[in-house]
């Protein structure tokens, strides 16, 4: 497939992006609550079970889930780069394999923090023995779904492996990390609202399913020849 990104597929990508990301924490809190009957403390990418559960035996599934849904929708993008698909297809796959960000997946083990290095660290104590171990873990699970994306990109395709892969993380850390995050600490729409999750979170996941409703056609229109 020919890649040819377009604005409205850069605003489909991007909204999809933000929406996986919140479901990944989504994930996290909601097997927490089903464990410990309560929500934990969160903001827009940390989380925590409640503090009455901390000693629950089952606590490390709740950090379990967020990857393990992570990386089954990785795998699932990656079903739809096969060499018979339509592009329309095949575009839908590469949006779906990095919106849900497999480099910050890589790039957690080597900063030595995260979900994946946390539940082996409770295993091996060693931090820096659990941070390789896991880098491994992810590098295997993470391989081949990043190979079928390369493996379709047609025209330049390092450059636009590099950009998908690297893009969407710097976005996410200058967008939730820097901007929202800092808007939340100051305590603007900080309040618990749905699902545990504070108003400010509420809102803005609202507002990037609603964009990603609206552009939803053009995730299928990176391939050139692609017509929905």
């Amino acid at each position: 497939m020919k890649i040819k990104i377009t604005f409205k597929f850069v605003i489909a990508f991007l909204a999809l992006t933000f929406v996986m990301s919140e479901l990944h924490e989504i994930i996290h809190t909601s097997v927490g609550r089903l464990i410990c009957g309560c929500w934990g403390v969160r903001d827009f990418n940390t989380w925590g079970i409640c503090e009455s559960c901390q000693n629950n035996d089952l606590a490390w599934l709740s950090t379990l889930a967020g990857p393990v849904f992570t990386f089954i929708m990785i795998w699932i993008g990656s079903t739809y780069l096969k060499i018979k698909n339509s592009n329309h297809q095949k575009s839908f796959g590469i949006a779906l394999l990095f919106a849900n960000l497999p480099f910050a997946r890589i790039l957690n083990p080597i900063l030595t923090c995260g979900d994946e290095v946390s539940l082996v660290h409770q295993w091996i104590d060693n931090l820096n023995i659990a941070s390789l171990i896991t880098l491994i873990l992810i590098l295997l699970i993470t391989g081949f779904p990043l190979f079928k994306a390369y493996k379709t990109i047609q025209n330049k395709p390092l450059g636009y492996f590099l950009l998908f892969l690297f893009a969407p993380v710097l976005i996410i850390i200058l967008t939730i990390l820097v901007v929202l995050n800092t808007i939340l600490s100051k305590g603007i729409l900080s309040e618990t609202g749905l699902l545990g999750s504070p108003f400010l979170v509420n809102v803005w996941s609202l507002f990037v399913l609603i964009v990603f409703i609206i552009f939803r056609k053009h995730i299928y229109k990176l391939g050139e020849e692609t017509k929905l």
